[in-house]
Formats: C-alpha cells, structure tokens, sequence
C-alpha cells in the first residue's frame, strides 16, 4: 500500500494543477471554477458506485480487487502522459479521465480499509488503521512536493509515469498478502440485496449512524481543502513547486495526526479523540485560509493536516470496531461515499473564490467545521462519549 498511496498522493496535486493551469487564458489567469469541476468530477462517481463497492469487497478476495484496480489506474496514468507529452490535451481532457479515475478509485478506498479487519484483531484495529493512515501521510509528505518538482524540471507526462509505475509495482508487493475468501452467506447473497442489508444494518445501529454523520459533515464541508490548496498559488503568489510543500507540509501534520492516533493504543475514549481532532480541524483551516503570508501558511497548515488525518482516522477505527466483521466493506463503502456528496460544496467553494477570494471561501469552510466540532465537544455526548 505504501507504493500505491505514493501514486494517489501524487496525484492528488498532478491533476488538479495540469487542468487549473491548462484553464489560463491569454492574460495568464487560471480559472478557479476548472479546478473546482476537475476536483468534483474526480469524487462524483463514488456517489453511485460506492454501495457496489462495498458490496463487492464483501464477496470477492479483496487483494484481486486492489491489484485490478492498480492496473487500470496504470493505464489511466500512461493515457494522460501521452496526451500531455504529445499536446493532445486541454483542461477537460484531464477532467474527464479524472472521472474513470474516480470510479476507480470508489472501489479502492473501502476495499482497502476493509482489508484491514480481515487482517488484524478488533484490539488492534486502532493501531492498525493508524499505522495504514500513517504510510498514507509519509507518501502525503513527499510525493506531491516530488510531482511539483517534476512539473517544474521535465514535465508534467513524466509525473504520470512515475504514477504508472508505482501503480503496477503495487499490484507485485500486493501478492504478498493473504487472499482471505469472504464468507459463504456474503457470497451466495445478491448483490441488490447485499447492497440494501448494509444500507439497513447503517440505518439501524445508531453508533454507526451518528459516525458516518460525522464523516458526511467532515467530507462535504472540510474535505474540499486538500484538492484546493492550487488555488492559494495566486493568494500567496507561488509556483507549482511552492504549492507542492504546502502539501508536504499538510503531509507532516496529517502524519503526527495519524502517529498520534496509532500511539494511544486501544484507547477507551475514542469518540472524544475524534471530536477533539474535528474541532483542531477547524480551527486551523480558518487560520489558513486567513495567511496571505507563505511561510506562515506553511505553519498553519500542518495543523490543519494534523485535525484531518487525526479525524478520519479514529473515525475510520471507531467505525471498524463497531461494525461486525462481514458488513466492513459495506460499512467502510458507505463511509467513503461521502466523498460523492462533496462536488457540489467543491463547487461552490471554487465559486465563491472565483468570484471573491480563496480565503473567503475557505475561511467560511473552517468556521462551519469549528462550530460544528465545537457542539460534539460541548453539548453532544452521544459521540463523545464513544469507547
């Protein structure tokens, strides 16, 4: 998985910034309303596919399901470094692969958390999905700084090379690990009916309901940030490279977040951990998005990676632990398609910065996940309250 985060995290800058920099005009303005569609086609498919998703984690080994997955990503990834190499492309031609990428990338994200109750036991289910959150926050560190750089030395196609080639070097390590068949009654059931029973085990277990609203409110209002950080090239008046280690540096605090999470152990009181890194959360992307000044924004972010990484990881473990052990990959697919109600916020944020500023729009985002944290910290126990 190490490899394979280390293409995802590349990416997360390479797109976004070819299609916003691809969006400039004759006057050299790039149009933030592109990088809000590009980062919302991305997400849109998890939207639909995610109940298959899970559904299929469930029924099928979910090493085979990795390793096709890594193979088709390649492919999407050599696909856009020949259009670039050859000039074939504009903005929407990266947009648009940017939703096979997404759809993809759907039935990546649950099988790859699920995955992990298979392998670990419920006592170490924190450890271990902070230790997965980890090697996710390392790659969160370099790889899109590394991206920056390529762009800047030799180009954006060999950014996507190096993106192929780390996707088909994962699907070799992934070998490694066991093929654990699912069970026989995950199996011999329908995938419509499978679909509909993780939908109803959701709707009737309010631990699990009041968590996936924690992770809806943080996906759709808080998320958006980590694919917009392009647009504080023209706030704080940097290049490629320079918007790279904005993401290094939110890699760093996304890293001690997820540490932080995998040294307290089976710890007794995670619902209050996980309110306490939403309200950080907060807090800190409204200081960001307030600095028009680039070493102080380089500061202010790690803390802003620290409350992200540190959310969604206690979320992610609180959520496995309370989940019996055949309905994860359903559970851990209703809680990555959240990320397919985030479009519409994206592009509201990008319009309100195309049309207004990044920092007002985003200033707006930080408050919102603030309070919001702030009422679980305060006045709600029902989550708080979570062992």
């Amino acid at each position: 998985m190490f490899l394979y985060f280390a293409a995802m995290q590349m990416t997360v800058l390479v797109r976004p910034w070819i299609a916003f920099d691809l969006s400039a005009d004759e006057l050299g303005q790039r149009s933030a309303l592109v990088l809000g569609l590009t980062v919302a086609a991305n997400n849109l498919p998890s939207l639909v596919l995610s109940p298959y998703a899970g559904a299929l984690a469930d029924r099928v080994p979910k090493r085979a399901i990795l390793q096709v997955c890594a193979v088709i990503m390649a492919g999407f990834a050599v696909l856009t470094g020949v259009g670039l190499a050859l000039s074939w492309f504009a903005w929407w031609h990266v947009t648009i692969i940017g939703i096979g990428q997404g759809a993809v990338m759907t039935f990546i994200t649950p099988t790859r958390r699920a995955i992990i109750g298979d392998l670990v036991g419920r006592e170490y289910l924190l450890n271990a999905t902070a230790l997965h959150t980890v090697s996710m926050n390392v790659n969160r560190m370099v790889m899109p700084a590394a991206g920056g750089f390529i762009i800047v030395g030799v180009g954006a196609q060999w950014a996507y090379v190096a993106i192929a080639a780390m996707y088909l070097s994962s699907v070799a390590l992934l070998f490694v690990v066991p093929k654990i068949v699912p069970s026989d009654s995950s199996r011999k059931r329908d995938m419509s009916g499978a679909i509909r029973e993780g939908f109803q085990y959701a709707a009737r277990n309010r631990t699990i309901r009041n968590l996936l609203l924690i992770a809806f409110v943080s996906t759709l209002i808080g998320q958006p940030l980590q694919h917009l950080l392009p647009l504080f090239a023209d706030v704080l008046d940097i290049t490629v490279d320079r918007v790279g280690l904005l993401f290094t540096f939110f890699g760093a605090g996304s890293l001690i977040g997820s540490t932080t999470a995998a040294s307290v152990g089976n710890f007794r009181h995670k619902g209050l951990l996980l309110v306490i890194f939403l309200t950080v959360w907060g807090a800190a992307i409204l200081a960001f998005a307030l600095s028009d000044v680039y070493l102080l924004s380089l500061l202010l972010i790690v803390p802003v990676g620290m409350g992200h990484s540190g959310r969604n990881t206690v979320n992610i473990a609180t959520l496995q632990t309370y989940t019996a052990p055949e309905m994860r990959g359903r559970v851990m697919a209703l809680n990555a398609m959240m990320s397919g109600f985030m479009p519409p916020a994206v592009l509201l944020i990008t319009a309100i910065a195309e049309f207004a500023s990044a920092q007002i729009a985003l200033s707006g985002v930080g408050a919102i996940v603030f309070i919001y944290g702030l009422w679980h910290l305060l006045l709600s126990r029902t989550v708080r309250s979570l062992e």
